[in-house]
């Protein structure tokens, strides 16, 4: 893995800088705490417009199907396609912890790069649940922060959902004393 990191950030290196650790985050379809709110809040969406356009059907005009398109799209979207999306998304990213930064990668149609020197970093949290974790860089934004409704779409940079999250920290957290 770490070879193929290297070959893909070659260009994102800085000169001397060596990658000590990569990794990828889950793959697959991963649920978050708020899908305990959104899924069921999403079906009930959806059940009320395809019961509104059932409904409709008895109408003399068939514009009417038309105006419940926008319903539909919504709640397949918050059903099935914002879970599609989410594991879309991190099956093209690569995180990886070098001797100066840490590397957010994302290839694809909405590729992104961050980097996050570990000399200027702030704050950095953990959230493990098993033998998976996230490690969240900087401070969390006021407000309701990034979207509740994908766990790759978070404002913050993140490695989300990787193995063994703690001895990942221990290398960033060792990684930054040594750089200071």
């Amino acid at each position: 893995m770490r070879f193929e990191m290297q070959r893909m950030l070659a260009d994102k290196l800085l000169p001397g800088e060596r990658i000590l650790w990569s990794g990828r985050p889950k793959q697959g379809f991963l649920f978050v705490w708020s899908d305990l709110f959104t899924i069921p809040f999403a079906l009930i969406w959806t059940g009320f417009a395809v019961s509104a356009s059932l409904r409709a059907s008895f109408s003399d005009n068939p514009l009417d199907y038309l105006f419940f398109v926008p319903f539909y799209a919504v709640g397949f979207y918050m059903v099935f396609g914002r879970l599609l999306l989410d594991a879309y998304l991190r099956a093209r990213t690569f995180y990886a912890v070098t001797d100066q930064r840490a590397l957010i990668w994302r290839g694809g149609p909405w590729s992104r790069f961050q980097s996050v020197s570990l000399a200027n970093m702030g704050s950095i949290e953990l959230r493990e649940r098993g033998r998976r974790g996230t490690i969240l860089f900087g401070q969390e934004p006021m407000g309701w922060g990034g979207s509740r409704f994908s766990t790759s779409s978070d404002s913050r940079p993140a490695f989300l959902a990787i193995e063994n999250a703690g001895t990942v920290l221990g290398l960033i957290e060792r990684t930054k004393r040594a750089v200071a």
